[in-house]
């Protein structure tokens, strides 16, 4: 009977050590608003390898009403993370904008407690999934190491934003504390400064103005990526970020209207009734019509912009040439969602993670 108890501890360590931090180096973001893995879901993260998730848990904004920053849209809880995860906290520049200190230190004490609240909502699911058989998932709950805060600071909001990063620390003495990096953060840490945390995650994507109409590709290209990838060593531990979304910008006699999540290229060349294909992957409504949530008028240019899994690797080998990563870096591509997955396949997903890897 010891032998047999032996056998099974061993066979739980090693599924518990495979959604560890240390093999957590294949990565998605969960940015959607109900945490409730499909079964496709988990078939992507097996077949790619990916092995770790940033999990959004909530945003914080500024409250106009009443005057003070406050956690909003929280995360709706309907399953649990089927391996090693991070939970991420948006952050708009806005509250830093407004906030003093004190207004910090009272928020920096509600984060922690809206995380601990997310996490006993996960505990409580995992708990009532370990009597029906999943014996690992409240360990894998309870096991995350690393918390994210996710905003783009700006020089006049630096410091603010600095002290709420060193105020967390109170709060997660424990834990690791991340925080993103923009390229042009990272280019002029000069200015920008160099956030007091562990570890950053550099994201590699949006890289130029999508609301001007000369953009060929906001979402970027490893020649563009190249231009900021200046300076070769970093502070802090560096994890990086990249792009496997689309979408469609969205254009009224010239002014931008907004970003269109669901855009198409293939579906838009097929209806030819409604769309003309005036320059590559540039389209022109040849009628009124209703796309997604969106009312579009004759005339109207939509410009999607994708990036090529040929250009991922690219984009790979740039980083992996110009910044000084360590062998427990991170990839993590943004992001988990059906349509991002079969754009690309999972086969390419699991290739760009070896790319990373070797």
């Amino acid at each position: 009977m010891f032998w047999l108890r032996l056998v099974v501890f061993s066979f739980l360590v090693s599924l518990l050590v495979s959604c560890g931090t240390d093999a957590g180096r294949h990565s998605f973001c969960y940015w959607q608003r109900t945490f409730k893995m499909t079964k496709e879901e988990k078939t992507s993260l097996q077949q790619t390898g990916a092995n770790h998730l940033y999990i959004r848990y909530f945003d914080v904004d500024w409250d106009e009403a009443g005057q003070e920053p406050k956690p909003v849209g929280t995360l709706i809880v309907a399953s649990v993370p089927p391996c090693d995860f991070t939970p991420s906290v948006f952050i708009t520049n806005k509250v830093f904008d407004h906030a003093t200190h004190a207004a910090i230190d009272s928020l920096a004490a509600r984060v922690s407690r809206r995380i601990a609240m997310v996490n006993s909502r996960f505990l409580e699911m995992a708990i009532k999934d370990s009597l029906s058989g999943n014996k690992t998932a409240p360990a894998v709950v309870r096991g995350w190491t690393e918390v994210l805060f996710d905003c783009d600071w700006t020089v006049s909001t630096r410091d603010r934003y600095f002290y709420f990063l060193r105020k967390m620390e109170e709060f997660f003495p424990e834990k690791e504390r991340s925080a993103t990096l923009r390229l042009w953060q990272y280019k002029h840490r000069d200015v920008s400064g160099i956030p007091p945390v562990n570890r950053c995650l550099l994201m590699c994507y949006n890289l130029s103005d999508p609301q001007k109409q000369t953009t060929s590709n906001s979402i970027g290209s490893a020649k563009e990526l190249e231009s900021y990838l200046t300076q070769s060593n970093y502070a802090h531990h560096l994890d990086i970020a990249l792009p496997i979304f689309g979408w469609g910008v969205v254009f009224h006699r010239g002014k931008w209207l907004g970003l269109m999540k669901d855009a198409d290229a293939t579906g838009f060349r097929r209806d030819k009734a409604h769309y003309k294909e005036i320059t590559t992957n540039r389209f022109m409504l040849m009628k009124d019509t209703v796309v997604g949530k969106h009312y579009l008028r004759y005339g109207d240019e939509i410009r999607i912009e994708q990036i090529s899994a040929a250009e991922i690797e690219k984009m790979i080998d740039v980083v992996k040439k110009r910044v000084s990563l360590r062998g427990s870096s991170r990839l993590t591509l943004f992001s988990l969602d059906r349509q991002n997955v079969n754009r690309y396949g999972m086969e390419e997903i699991g290739r760009f993670y070896t790319l990373f890897d070797h």
